[in-house]
């Protein structure tokens, strides 16, 4: 297991800097790995020319660290199960500029969140559909270019998909593709019925990729420790586990102490599995 932080929790109105966030996080924090946000404000100019840019600025941060980095899909004005058959093209392209962007900055990972029904008057079968569709789309692309799709559990909501097992293994089967795996959101999985114990106990074979933070229940993104989730247990149900686990967890103004902590917690987790 590789243990890695999300710049995107490093990231300022003031500074707009993915490359010193990189910096920060394996320097000072002493992650081993980082995830990137393709998305704006996050990556400045992502979608258009002025990305070019900032990947360059990227790829020189990551060639001057030692860490690894997975990625992360746009979502916060996307939804992959959209009915727009206009907007369907650009949410592909910008996941197939994702990958491009992963093959070019030696990632094998691309997590991608589920989408959502946009409506209640839409049938949520017919969003499945949609999001299917283009998770196929999505996931062929990926696998030609030596990058895989790692679906994320979403928190329980209304209109979220993919939030409880049996729906995310009902679409890794339609999908049924190799590099389609599962992003294992641990506190996400805390705001369900079924939990994270269950969650990795039912997609323990599917799992290539953890997101990391703590809640009471609540879809909070609180630092290990602030919450009531079990990290050792939740791990011990997961092993053995030799993809990321990336820290998504924080206090806003005050990250440092939290992520180093939350680091110094999942090494001791490793170790222990370890003996």
């Amino acid at each position: 297991m590789k243990i890695g932080l999300s710049v995107a929790i490093l990231w300022d109105y003031k500074e707009l800097d993915i490359p010193k966030a990189i910096s920060h996080s394996v320097d000072n924090l002493n992650y081993e790995a980082v995830e990137i946000h393709c998305e704006e404000p996050f990556f400045k100019g992502w979608g258009t020319e002025g990305g070019h840019e900032t990947r360059e600025k990227i790829k020189d941060a990551l060639s001057v660290v030692d860490a690894d980095v997975s990625l992360h899909a746009p979502y916060h004005d996307t939804n992959i199960a959209t009915m727009s058959s206009g907007i369907g093209k650009e949410i592909i392209r910008q996941h197939k500029e994702c990958i491009e962007t992963a093959r070019y900055l030696d990632s094998e990972i691309l997590v991608v969140h589920p989408g959502f029904v946009s409506s209640r008057k839409y049938e949520r079968k017919i969003s499945l559909q949609k999001m299917t569709e283009n998770l196929k789309k999505i996931t062929k692309f990926a696998g030609e270019n030596g990058v895989k799709i790692c679906l994320e559990n979403l928190s329980s909501k209304r209109k979220a998909m993919c939030t409880d097992t049996a729906e995310i293994k009902k679409t890794l089967k339609k999908v049924n593709m190799e590099d389609l795996k599962v992003t294992f959101d641990i506190a996400h999985a805390n705001t369900t019925e079924e939990g994270p114990l269950k969650f990795a106990r039912r997609l323990k074979e599917h799992i290539a990729h953890v997101h990391v933070s703590d809640n009471t229940g609540e879809d909070n993104h609180l630092p290990m420790g602030l919450g009531n989730i079990d990290f050792e247990a939740v791990f011990e149900e997961l092993n053995p586990f030799d993809g990321f686990s990336v820290v998504e967890g924080w206090i806003p103004r005050d990250e440092d102490p939290f992520l180093i902590y939350d680091r110094e917690e999942l090494e001791k987790i490793r170790k222990k599995l370890r003996n």
